[in-house]
């Protein structure tokens, strides 16, 4: 039979005050018996829930949610004790930033000479970095969500990151259609796709996150100054709309320009009416080489019905341009050494990935050799293709769809 134990017993045996039994009595928390007289009576088992409530108040756990959770134990106590996890490491990566903080403040301080302001501002602006973090736990939904972006916010950009940046600023005055921007262009499509699959080493902000980045607390706004983000993604965005300019002659690229401008300012309906119909067509390709054999004829009658769909859209793409058309034409010529960025815009403008792209495209250059055309018409290239702009992640990725 287990021992009873008085509440003065009790509390000296587990090493804690009478007021704080009798307040967890009151919480509901540790119920103890009575005696006949009405005496708290406390049994072995009391303990037993007393060193549960204690564990749980040591990592931070408030005493109500411990009521809850010590209540149902098997399904609350797994993820209370790995967000209040969470919650340490945070606080362990805070106290580690801090350290580091005073640590190089004491090494600049020199003895006998007054204290330079910077070195305590440094200090005071690592510490109040936690606020800052903790506001933007907003933009990502679920702890899930937020764990695989934080270390982005505590720690900033990625050393590949960084390089990159470095290497755009200091590539701010190049033509965007250069190939030294279109490699920078490459790069930043590589590391925005490794950030959007989830890879910890190249993490990012989201896309919700970048775009209400006007109020961001001062600690990450100071980051995008920085690092001159805005100017820097502009001339990606710049480096990715000029990725098949090299395909048109300088006129034509003035008149492609000008058909963006146009399109652009097109009804949302009309613009969305427009990609519907490429998106149709190219899915009805698929289709008919899911079909028999003689939807699969490029020389057959389904296959030339397409055809002569596609030569229209191409028509409305270029506006009925012929040296737009002649410039659209030659990049679709030549896509076998398409830029990875010009490429990806391509695939995403379809929704599409790379090797369906391929048979869909072979597919129309076969059909249209057998109308008898000079030279196969291209896809249609969208003028408001997708491109990758915005914060440095990727918003969809070859692959994925």
């Amino acid at each position: 039979m287990s021992k009873l134990y008085r509440v003065h017993e009790f509390a000296e045996l587990a090493g804690v005050t009478v007021k704080a039994l009798y307040h967890y009595d009151r919480l509901g928390l540790l119920k103890p018996g009575r005696s006949g007289a009405g005496y708290r009576m406390y049994a072995d088992r009391d303990l037993e829930r007393l060193e549960q409530i204690i564990a749980l108040k040591f990592l931070g756990i408030p005493l109500k949610q411990i009521a809850v959770v010590l209540g149902r134990a098997a399904l609350e106590l797994p993820d209370a004790l790995r967000m209040q996890r969470r919650a340490i490491e945070e606080k362990q990566a805070l106290l580690g930033r801090a350290i580091r903080a005073i640590r190089a403040a004491e090494e600049a301080l020199e003895p006998g000479k007054p204290a330079d302001p910077a070195i305590l501002k440094r200090i005071i602006e690592v510490i109040d970095m936690q606020n800052d973090i903790e506001a933007m736990k907003k933009y990502y939904g679920t702890a899930e969500a937020w764990e695989q972006r934080r270390r982005y916010h505590e720690e900033g950009p990625s050393p590949e990151w960084k390089e990159l940046y470095r290497d755009v600023r200091a590539s701010l005055g190049e033509d965007p259609a250069s190939e030294k921007a279109q490699a920078l262009a490459d790069r930043w499509l590589n590391l925005s796709v490794r950030a959007w699959s989830g890879d910890p080493e190249v993490q990012t902000p989201n896309v919700t996150a970048w775009m209400d980045r006007e109020h961001w607390p001062a600690t990450m706004k100071q980051r995008i100054a920085e690092f001159r983000l805005e100017e820097v993604t502009e001339f990606i965005r710049q480096a990715a709309w000029s990725s098949r300019r090299k395909y048109f002659s300088q006129e034509a690229w003035a008149k492609v320009v000008n058909l963006r401008d146009e399109m652009r300012n097109q009804a949302a309906e009309d613009l969305s009416r427009s990609w519907q119909a490429q998106v149709d067509l190219f899915r009805d390709v698929e289709a008919s080489l899911a079909e028999d054999m003689r939807a699969k004829d490029p020389a057959g009658e389904p296959a030339q019905a397409l055809a002569a769909r596609w030569l229209v859209l191409v028509d409305g793409t270029s506006g009925g341009n012929p040296e737009v058309k002649a410039g659209v034409m030659q990049a679709w010529a030549d896509r076998r050494n398409w830029t990875a960025t010009l490429r990806w815009q391509m695939e995403a403008a379809y929704g599409t990935t790379s090797e369906r792209f391929e048979k869909v495209a072979a597919f129309i250059d076969a059909a249209l050799a057998c109308a008898g055309h000079a030279h196969a018409a291209p896809l249609p290239t969208p003028l408001t293709a997708p491109l990758t702009t915005g914060p440095p992640t990727a918003q969809s990725s070859p692959g994925s769809r």
